[in-house]
């Protein structure tokens, strides 16, 4: 499975037959950060605000006839893509402050993969054992409208993933509206974890060659 990450919280997958999907595509004027037409089969959105909703950058499939969209809790199949969609909440407050927040677990190549889109709170003990092993696991960093920095290190230590890749936080040209969030580098610095090398913008990941300890792997756009 090869990984592309596309900034803020959009990645976008691609399986060895062809199979492309993409995750919580963003609208540029919102985040600040350039978001060009993208093919997929299959998109995700995890809730409804500009920074992760902007389906209008799919210019059309890959390897199927339509762009299938997922964008409500369900378990689905694509393609040879197992994804089960779970509801989760953007705030501590089961969704009353910032709304709902769908989360993704896909398995890919033989792989699993844990989105959690704008994640605001601890995830269950019977959440957590439902998703099952994680080899990646995709996490907001940023804090304010997503887990605070302390947050994320136990939930990484909940989870158990070989990989963990930071999203969701404040990088140089975003918009006034990010200002306030974390950066990578202070989230490296608050981090135990062993750091896989240098930062990338794609990633092939092989289900038989994981990492035994959990490591950081950073991505840029």
């Amino acid at each position: 499975m090869e990984i592309t990450y596309l900034g803020h919280a959009c990645f976008k997958l691609k399986s060895k037959e062809g199979m492309i999907l993409l995750m919580d595509p963003f609208k540029s004027e919102n985040v600040g950060l350039p978001l060009v037409k993208e093919t997929a089969d299959i998109v995700t959105v995890s809730h409804d605000h500009d920074d992760h909703n902007a389906v209008e950058v799919v210019s059309g499939p890959a390897t199927r006839s339509n762009t299938f969209l997922i964008d409500k809790e369900g378990e689905y199949e694509i393609g040879g893509v197992e994804i089960t969609a779970f509801r989760t909440f953007h705030d501590k407050a089961e969704g009353a402050n910032l709304g709902k927040n769908l989360s993704i677990a896909l398995r890919m190549d033989g792989v699993n993969v844990l989105h959690l889109g704008d994640l605001g709170h601890e995830l269950s003990e019977s959440q957590i054992e439902k998703i099952g092993s994680v080899d990646v696991l995709m996490v907001g960093i940023g804090g304010g409208t997503t887990l605070e920095l302390d947050e994320v290190m136990e939930l990484i230590k909940d989870v158990q993933p070989s990989y963990v890749i930071p999203m969701h936080y404040k990088v140089p040209g975003m918009t006034e509206i990010y200002a306030s969030k974390h950066t990578l580098q202070e989230f490296l610095d608050k981090s135990k974890f062993v750091v896989a090398g240098e930062p990338v913008h794609k990633i092939k990941i092989d289900a038989n060659s994981l990492p035994d300890d959990t490591q950081i792997l950073t991505m840029n756009a």
